[in-house]
């Protein structure tokens, strides 16, 4: 298996057995900063949550290879969802984005007027879209690829800047679903991977 490879070939200890992105590397996948050139596509994915969950958002840049970059995060509890909304619109100050996506649970009403989305586009946060969750196997495939990419040099890699600690913690924490052994296991903190 790759964990063992990892470990005992290459000296990576951080790894371990039921990772479910052995792909990810500290080494290359974290990255210093630096300014995004402005013609980069930008977009931005919510997962958002009520007072008592965590509300995760991350800000991407595409270069011309296909290499994304996420350079920013918002991710934390406590808030309600025109607190979140607000922090994530001045966050993203007068960046252009060409869509966001937010789970499509927020467009669910929960005995309200307004959905989450409605929420969020009432705050500035618009030109939602939103993400179904009925492949989620094949999402983590194509975060996965981006991964593998990153290790090789090859275009299409993912690369997180180093503030963005949610992602970073987050991410390799993630195991294998108990039952199904090709999804995440949800029981664990994946919020900033869902976003």
């Amino acid at each position: 298996p790759l964990y063992k490879r990892k470990a005992f070939v290459e000296g990576d200890w951080d790894i371990f057995e039921g990772q479910y992105f052995e792909e990810w590397d500290p080494t290359k996948h974290i990255i210093s900063s630096f300014t995004l050139p402005e013609y980069w596509p930008r977009f931005r994915s919510i997962d958002p949550s009520g007072q008592n969950g965590i509300t995760s958002c991350h800000w991407y840049a595409v270069n011309g290879l296909g290499d994304v970059f996420v350079y920013k995060e918002h991710y934390g509890k406590g808030l309600n969802a025109h607190e979140h909304a607000s922090e994530i619109k001045k966050m993203s100050g007068d960046e252009e984005y060409q869509y966001t996506t937010i789970d499509s649970a927020a467009d669910a009403k929960t005995g309200h007027e307004e959905t989450m989305s409605d929420i969020y586009r009432t705050n500035g946060v618009d030109n939602l879209w939103p993400s179904g969750k009925q492949q989620p196997v094949a999402r983590w495939d194509i975060v996965r690829e981006y991964l593998k990419h990153s290790l090789v040099g090859k275009p299409r890699g993912l690369f997180v800047f180093k503030e963005c600690q949610h992602m970073i913690r987050t991410l390799p924490a993630l195991i294998h679903d108990p039952i199904n052994s090709d999804d995440v296991d949800t029981t664990g903190e994946d919020h900033a991977e869902d976003d």
